[in-house]
């Protein structure tokens, strides 16, 4: 017999053999597993809704000059400040406490919980006026305080409106339609991410606390 003859007996052989070795070592199917959470955390704070504020606030700012050895004093007037506030805040969801129950591998689907979404930063605008930042309106003197003019009570009238400009941004923040809002985004985001690994997530709002909400997002 020729060598020549030998290669098609010979390629049989080591293709039966490949055959085999795949069908005896092949590994068993393994179950999905939803995506890392790790992934989740390197997402750190997940931004949802940026409000932006604007209001007019008031704030009257009494100057007066205490009696010595007494409890009593003598009210000089006052400054009257008028500010056009504004500010902006963010509200965010915190992704490094999330978590995954009711996980089905088969039916790959999971129930992804998060905590409830928070103003991340509220700010007043400090910007000039012409760049959209606050401004004050008017500053005005009362009683004795327009005859003997006192540089430091106005500097604190306008330190303590913008103190409460800064409260009320943040409490405009916490309204509960702004953070539904706020969630209704976060977990669109959510879904999306994780339908796009071939998951399909309920998202469950964590409560106060600590025991996830009944209510979901679907």
């Amino acid at each position: 017999m020729k060598p020549s003859q030998h290669l098609p007996i010979l390629l049989v052989a080591v293709l039966a053999a490949a055959i085999t070795f795949a069908l005896i070592k092949r590994p068993a199917d393994e179950a999905p597993t939803p995506p890392p959470l790790v992934s989740l955390e390197k997402m750190g704070h997940l931004v949802s809704l940026k409000m932006n504020y604007s209001d007019v606030i008031e704030f009257t700012q009494p100057n007066a000059v205490d009696i010595p050895w007494s409890q009593w004093e003598v009210r000089l007037g006052s400054t009257r400040v008028l500010l056009v506030a504004r500010g902006d805040c963010t509200l965010a969801t915190d992704l490094r406490q999330a978590r995954y129950e009711d996980i089905d591998n088969t039916a790959r689907t999971l129930t992804v919980v998060l905590p409830a979404p928070s103003p991340l930063q509220a700010r007043i605008n400090h910007e000039p006026r012409d760049k959209g930042g606050s401004y004050f309106y008017a500053i005005t003197d009362q009683g004795l305080q327009a005859f003997i003019p006192s540089a430091q009570t106005r500097t604190t009238a306008m330190n303590n409106v913008l103190a409460t400009a800064q409260k009320a941004v943040q409490a405009a923040c916490s309204q509960p339609t702004i953070l539904n809002t706020a969630r209704d985004n976060a977990a669109t985001v959510m879904q999306a991410t994780l339908l796009a690994t071939g998951w399909t997530p309920t998202v469950v709002w964590e409560a106060s606390t600590g025991q996830a909400k009944p209510v979901t997002t679907p």
